[in-house]
């Protein structure tokens, strides 16, 4: 049976380098975005189960789901935001267990789930690892990255859980505020201690 190790942070903590270098040491990662996007495909019921609440303004032209329209509605107001996550999660919940179900014979699987915490998934998993960078850096990252004004990026990281409440749940935390070699030297001492 495989060991589960959900893999979570902050939003722009870092998170999906250190997954990435896990996915490049031959470790099997189901992302949870990646699923995420799976099943808000055109002509998936998930995708026609968030029209259905959120009318039609969430699609583009060609039917498909217009994702900065949606996250202009649900990240301005907390109740759309649950709505969103009780309908969309039974979908992705059902096919992250789909997944783990290939991977029930290696040694190791990574979850990687920014709302491990949040959405309930740390209940599926055998540990917990945290990547943590301090909420400057944090914040810079994300205006950066998503091109957000700092008021977005704000109420964005308000939207989940505190890194510190995370960090003081993790069996494992990896600091991402410095360089990538000081990250990746972390996560290489994790690695070697969970495949001794």
């Amino acid at each position: 049976m495989t060991k589960l190790i959900g893999l979570t942070g902050g939003i722009a903590t870092g998170k999906s380098v250190v997954s990435d270098y896990l996915h490049q040491q031959g470790i099997p990662v189901i992302d949870a975005d990646i699923v995420t996007h799976q099943v808000e495909q055109t002509g998936t019921p998930g995708l026609q189960a968030l029209v259905d609440a959120f009318g039609q303004r969430i699609l583009l032209a060609d039917g498909a789901l217009d994702r900065q329209a949606l996250g202009r509605i649900v990240f301005n107001n907390p109740a759309d935001l649950k709505q969103l996550v009780r309908i969309i999660d039974p979908f992705i919940r059902e096919e992250i267990l789909s997944q783990l179900k290939r991977y029930r014979d290696t040694e190791m699987t990574v979850l990687d789930a920014p709302t491990l915490f949040e959405n309930g998934y740390v209940h599926l998993v055998d540990e917990v690892v945290v990547v943590y960078c301090d909420p400057v850096t944090q914040l810079q990252r994300l205006i950066k990255r998503n091109k957000l004004s700092i008021v977005s990026a704000i109420k964005r990281i308000g939207n989940q859980w505190p890194l510190q409440t995370k960090c003081d749940l993790a069996d494992t935390i990896i600091y991402n505020s410095g360089t990538m070699t000081t990250t990746l030297t972390q996560v290489d001492r994790w690695l070697a201690k969970e495949t001794k």
